[in-house]
This record gives C-alpha cells, sequence and structure tokens, in this order.
C-alpha cells in the first residue's frame, strides 16, 4: 500500500494511503481487517453528497461520494477501479486538522462533489487545502461519448476534452478534477500519474470490467 505522511501542525500528522491488487479487494469485509472498528467507506452512487465523520466508524455504507474528518483515529476512504480518488487536508479553525477522501467520476464531477466538499471545507474555517490525487484511467484509455463529454465540459469548461491513444474522443478526468481543485483553491501536492487500466497493479471496470476495488484511506494521527 502506497503511503504519503504530511505533518500539518506539531500536534498533527495526515496519513494517506492507496491500495492496489496486492492489498486485496477493498470491497471485501476482510480488507483491512484489524482496522474496521475505525473505518468508514461509503455506499458510492456517483451523486455529489458529502458525510461528515465525527467519531472513528460512523456512519459506514451510507449513500454518498465524499467523506470529511476531523477527528482523529476515524480511518475515512473510497473504492475505485477508473474513477478518481481524492485526498484533501488541511487545518481548520484552532489550528485542527481536517482530512477527507473523494470519488470523483464523470458523474461526480458533473454532479459537483468536488464543489460541495470544499464548500463544507471551507464551512470549517479551513484554509490552504492541499490535495493528493491517486490512480485512475487516464484520456489515453477513456473513450466518451459527445453527449455525455458535452455535459462535463459545461461544469468544467473545454479542458475536459481529450482523445484517445487512436484518436477517438475521450474525457480528461485528470484535467476536469484539477480544473475543480483549482477553482476551489486547492493545491495538488501529489498526483500519481498511473492509469487504472493500463497498469497491471490497478483494477479497472472500464477495461476488464472487473468488479473488486482499490481504495483511498486517509485519517489523522498524532505526530509522535
Amino acid at each position: 500500500m502506497l503511503t504519503f505522511s504530511r505533518r500539518v501542525s506539531d500536534e498533527y500528522s495526515v496519513r494517506v494511503r492507496f491500495s492496489d491488487r496486492s492489498d486485496g479487494d477493498a470491497s471485501l469485509p476482510t480488507f483491512l481487517l484489524g482496522e474496521q472498528a475505525e473505518m468508514t467507506v461509503p455506499s458510492q452512487v456517483h451523486g455529489a453528497e458529502v458525510f461528515t465523520v465525527s467519531q472513528p466508524g460512523e456512519g459506514n455504507g451510507t449513500e454518498c461520494d465524499a467523506l470529511l474528518t476531523t477527528c482523529p483515529g476515524a480511518l475515512v476512504g473510497v473504492r475505485t477501479a477508473d474513477c478518481v480518488p481524492i485526498a484533501i487536508y488541511g487545518i481548520s479553525v484552532g489550528n485542527a486538522p481536517i482530512v477527507g477522501a473523494i470519488h470523483a467520476g464523470w458523474r461526480g464531477i458533473r454532479a459537483g462533489v468536488i464543489d460541495n466538499a470544499m464548500q463544507q471545507v471551507r464551512d470549517y474555517g479551513a484554509q490552504h487545502v492541499r490535495a493528493i490525487i491517486g490512480p485512475h484511467i487516464s484520456t489515453d484509455q477513456y473513450e466518451f461519448g459527445a453527449v455525455e463529454l458535452g455535459e462535463v465540459v459545461a461544469v468544467v469548461g473545454d479542458k475536459a476534452v481529450g482523445y484517445t491513444k487512436s484518436g477517438k474522443l475521450a474525457l480528461d478526468l485528470a484535467a476536469a478534477v484539477g480544473e475543480q481543485l483549482v477553482r476551489n483553491s486547492v493545491t495538488v501536492d501529489h498526483h500519481m500519474c498511473r492509469c487504472t487500466a493500463g497498469d497491471e497493479r490497478y483494477w479497472s471496470h472500464r477495461a476488464d470490467r472487473d468488479t473488486q476495488r482499490s481504495a483511498l484511506m486517509v485519517d489523522i494521527r498524532r505526530s509522535l
């Protein structure tokens, strides 16, 4: 499991983890078995709902596509198999950390899941918010219909338009996500440029109709 650690204050750090095939299927109840009691992973519906976790394990299975928490010890995450997993983190009022996990596919982008999550982050008074973007399907592999692409373009602009390696119309998920993050004054800390449809380390629904899922998991930890 690829892990990023970011210190956000003298007292706290943020841990961001991205799983792959070697870590097992994140959709199974055995995934991260020793951490199940602290874990909240939503029932994702490709919408714009955001759920705030106030204690470890709260709201597991809630229908939404983004989770936020200011609670140390609460483990929040999303599952993906081509969509974009986004970890966000910052410092809110009173120097308290806030973190989030966002599942951003084309429907979620169209619905405004990133905007909704960031509005709630701002409601906490958070500033200097940063993001780590995980593996997702690349433009080269993501042939897309003109009608649906137009719906995404109406939200994020022409940057969402791309072409596959064979020259067919495609959705540039990275550009669409990046545009919404920029509009919300979020700085991209790191972008894992790994294509789920072309990298054998990851499952892909689009390329292989895989039913297994990878995961993004985020938590706040007390610094040693």
